[in-house]
C-alpha cells in the first residue's frame, strides 16, 4: 500500500507542475487536422499568386532553430495568411502586404513588441526570409532577429 501512495503523490505533484506552467503559455488555436505537426499538403501552384500555398521550413535565431510553416491564401486578389506552429497552433499574419520585394507581415510577441516578417521567393518552390522583433522589451541586450528557409508543400494527390 505505501508504494501506491508514493506513486499517487508523484503523479499529483507532476500534474500540479504541468498545470502551473501551462497557464503561462500563449494560447494558440489548433489546426484543422489537429495532428500536432506543420501541415504537409499544399495547394497547386498558381503563377498569378506565387506565394499562395503551404510552406514548411526552419526558422533560425541566435538561441536555436525550430520548424515553422506558413499558409497563404488569396481572396479578392489579395493575400492573407497564417503562421503554422508545431503542435497545431496558428497565428494570424497582420498587415500582410505584397511588394516587389516580397511579402511582409506583423505578429504581436507575447512578451512585448511586434515580430516583423519579410519573405521572398528564392525559386518557384522555395522561399527565404527574415524576422525581427520591433519595439523589443527593454530586458533584451540585442534586438531578437532571425532567418527562415521554406519550401512549398506539394498539393495533395487525389485518391
Amino acid at each position: 500500500m505505501p508504494r501506491y501512495r508514493i506513486h499517487s503523490l508523484i503523479a499529483a505533484t507532476l500534474l500540479v507542475g504541468v498545470t502551473t506552467t501551462s497557464g503561462a503559455q500563449e494560447m494558440r488555436r489548433r489546426s484543422a487536422d489537429a495532428s500536432g505537426s506543420v501541415p504537409t499538403a499544399g495547394v497547386p501552384r498558381d503563377a498569378r499568386f506565387p506565394y499562395a500555398g503551404v510552406w514548411a521550413g526552419t526558422r533560425t535565431m541566435p538561441m536555436g532553430s525550430d520548424d515553422i510553416g506558413l499558409r497563404f491564401t488569396v481572396a479578392d486578389e489579395k493575400y492573407s495568411g497564417l503562421t503554422l506552429h508545431p503542435g497545431g497552433g496558428t497565428a494570424p499574419q497582420n498587415n500582410l502586404t505584397l511588394t516587389a520585394a516580397g511579402l511582409t507581415w506583423e505578429q504581436p510577441n507575447s512578451g512585448g513588441g511586434t515580430w516583423v516578417f519579410n519573405v521572398r521567393l528564392a525559386g518557384p518552390d522555395s522561399m527565404v526570409g527574415t524576422l525581427v522583433l520591433r519595439d523589443a522589451p527593454a530586458n533584451f541586450e540585442r534586438v531578437p532577429k532571425g532567418t527562415m528557409v521554406l519550401t512549398r508543400q506539394p498539393a495533395a494527390r487525389a485518391k
